[in-house]
């Protein structure tokens, strides 16, 4: 077709200037478009750091692009001087594709320079190359390795605790100590990234910078592998600190100051969240020893705990609430994969950040996610694996105690209490997001384990390890809730009586031990004896009445007997008449002093003879002591008694276990207990 269009010498060098044309201004365009698509490029790009800009803009794909397309404008016009008749159709056909190929090429220069601008693109970029490099470096490393392998002893001996570092590697990280520089350089691009994107409010932008951030420490530890060496606190090791983490983590504290100082919650709490991150990445280091400490991952969370402390006089609550999550979950990670006692310096920031609520109301909320957080923690510790929890749990019973102590200072609201509310994570009963709940829970799984499921003979040690002591705590919040006349105090008195129950109640699981169970015991008798500890003057006895303490300690009683703990309920007995005539000595108007009798008497029928014979003992010796109540108060009780023993078939509430208790009992022995009690207290009314 072309051969017989073109068939005269004047028509060729008509399709001769054409092609010759079309390649001159394909070549025009060429450099137009290059100028155009490269100023635009650079334009876009030129606040980045410089590195990287150098990085963007000198790209090899996007010059590629370039170059091939003045190439091939070149070539058309080039065949310009190959047209005649016998190669009409090879010219004409790489004319056109070449002019398809050149038009393509625009086109993947045009999206190339859309990537490079794209800020998550360059992040990819970034990340991509840096991976590449620290790749690079560990195979260097291994093409290394028999260079630097030192020969072992043919009798040496290995032991499980020996360290297996992998010297050789350490020798050429050392060698090449500035193998890290590109990585760095990384990390320093990233976080520009963080910080203008942030400033600008392109928060998608920031936060996929400081995962980059993340991805590189990640992709850092993985080619250093087994070259990381813990902090021994009796030798110094110079090798124990890592310059990369540490860069990488000053400048992560630097970025929170950065937020804080234009206050800017967004970019604090993605710093806050990129350094609980870390945490997690850093657990997964290698130190060779199956005993070295997470001592990177500890230097994390030091991080962590003092940016969110730095946000608390800048009133950012949601900050603080955001902090202390994070807080509380990086230690459940050290928790899961560290020592136990490495969180106790993380529990104690909780702790001291949540004591910011008693000085600000704007923190309350502060206060109460803290106590989530720390109930958290005990109900983990209590769940490790580990064979020694003592002195983390122990460190974390006194964090809760501290919040709970400085927070009962604060004046408590008549309607709802907010001691009670922003306390409750840990106190309540009522939630079934407390503690208590979970430990319920906890307590009858315990209950159906078999007595050689060895989880959970762990976790029977680990709450006989946090009851020990537990009773110092409690009764030191009990006392000061009632000196503060807080409704707190019906939780601490339910929060005692509870506890004791789920002690009893782990006691005698099948999977506990002997040893524990004697254990458990002791430290149940230890906790129910803190409600002995109530002052006994007139308006503390009546505030605690009020919350129903002999109805509470009569509870007590009866579910330790119900579960085989005849001696610890025979004590809590004793408790009660304590509390009957402590409470009795005054006109209260809840008549503690007859509730507290029919209690007893009903709890002694129930248990037989002995019980009996024990509490006529107790009576009498109590009414000849100088404890005992007026005469007009022992006389109207005792015509109460009489009363209620003349009725003891009568529709009690049912709510009052003391009443519950009457109604199930053996009224032929009851009745005249009743009545021995009565002429006791009263021998003149009792006769008429």
């Amino acid at each position: 077709m072309l051969a017989s269009y073109y068939s005269t010498e004047h028509a060729v060098e008509g399709l001769r200037g054409l092609i010759l044309n079309v390649g001159s201004a394909l070549i025009g365009a060429a450099a137009i478009v290059t100028s155009l698509v490269l100023f635009a490029m650079q334009v876009n790009i030129e606040r980045m750091p410089h590195g990287l800009f150098r990085r963007l803009s000198a790209d090899r794909k996007l010059l590629g692009a370039f170059a091939l397309a003045f190439l091939l404008a070149i070539g058309v016009a080039t065949l310009s001087t190959f047209v005649d008749q016998a190669r009409l159709a090879q010219v004409v056909l790489a004319a056109s594709w070449a002019v398809v190929f050149i038009l393509i090429s625009f086109m993947y220069a045009y999206r190339r320079a859309l990537v490079l601008i794209n800020p998550l693109q360059q992040l990819g970029i970034l990340m991509q190359d840096t991976r590449k490099e620290l790749r690079t470096w560990a195979r260097r490393a291994q093409r290394a390795m028999p260079l630097l392998e030192r020969d072992e002893g043919a009798n040496s001996t290995t032991s499980p605790s020996d360290s297996t570092h992998d010297l050789a590697r350490t020798a050429f990280f050392q060698i090449n100590n500035r193998w890290t520089d590109g990585t760095k350089r990384a990390v320093r691009h990233a976080m520009s990234f963080a910080g203008r994107y942030a400033e600008q409010g392109d928060y998608e932008v920031s936060g996929a910078a400081l995962n980059a951030v993340v991805g590189i420490n990640a992709a850092y530890i993985e080619s250093k592998g087994k070259t990381f060496y813990a902090n021994n606190p009796f030798v110094e090791n110079p090798f124990s600190s890592d310059g990369f983490i540490n860069d990488t983590l000053e400048r992560l504290r630097q970025n929170s100051q950065s937020g804080i100082a234009r206050r800017d919650e967004q970019q604090i709490e993605q710093t806050l969240q990129a350094m609980a991150a870390l945490v997690r990445v850093y657990l997964g280091i290698d130190y060779s020893s199956p005993y070295a400490s997470k001592s990177h991952a500890q230097l994390a969370t030091g991080y962590l705990a003092s940016a969110v402390q730095s946000v608390v006089p800048h009133g950012m609550a949601d900050v603080l609430l955001e902090g202390q999550r994070l807080m509380g979950q990086s230690a459940q990670y050290l928790l899961a994969h560290g020592d136990p006692n490495d969180i106790a310096t993380l529990s104690e920031k909780i702790a001291l950040i949540a004591c910011t609520g008693c000085a600000k109301e704007d923190y309350r909320p502060v206060t109460m996610e803290g106590m989530a957080q720390l109930a958290n923690l005990t109900f983990d510790l209590l769940r490790c694996g580990s064979h020694d929890i003592h002195f983390a749990v122990g460190e974390v019973r006194r964090d809760v105690a501290l919040v709970a102590k400085l927070f009962l200072t604060v004046p408590d609201t008549p309607l709802s209490s907010s001691h009670s509310t922003f306390l409750g994570p840990y106190y309540s009963l009522t939630s079934m997001q407390s503690l208590m709940s979970r430990l319920t829970e906890l307590a009858n799984a315990l209950s159906q384990a078999q007595p050689d499921n060895a989880d959970a003979q762990a976790v029977i040690r680990n709450i006989e390890r946090w009851a020990d002591g537990i009773y110092q705590t409690e009764k030191e919040l009990l006392l000061a809730a009632i000196q503060a006349k807080s409704h707190f105090a019906f939780d601490m008195i339910h929060w005692i009586t509870g506890v004791t129950e789920i002690l009893l109640a782990v006691s005698n699981a099948p999977a506990c031990d002997h040893h524990s169970q004697e254990e458990l015991q002791k430290h149940a008798r230890w906790l129910i004896a803190t409600l002995t500890w109530i002052p006994d003057d007139k308006e503390s006895v009546t505030f605690v009445e009020n919350f129903q303490m002999t109805e509470v300690l009569f509870e007590a009683a009866v579910n330790a007997r119900n579960r085989g703990c005849d001696e610890i309920a025979r004590e809590i007995g004793e408790s009660l008449a304590s509390w009957t005539f402590k409470g009795g000595r005054y006109q209260t108007g809840r008549a503690v002093l007859e509730r507290g009798f029919c209690g007893l008497a009903a709890f002694a029928v129930n248990g037989g003879d002995e019980e009996i014979s024990l509490l006529r003992t107790a009576v009498a010796s109590r009414l000849t002591g100088k404890s005992a109540p007026e005469q007009e108060i022992r006389d109207r009780t005792a015509r109460e008694i009489l009363e209620r023993a003349e009725n003891l078939y009568r529709q009690g509430h049912w709510s009052s276990r003391i009443e519950m208790a009457i109604a199930q009992s053996d009224h032929a022995k009851l009745r005249p207990l009743l009545e021995e009690i009565a002429f006791a207290l009263s021998p003149g009314t009792a006769n008429k």
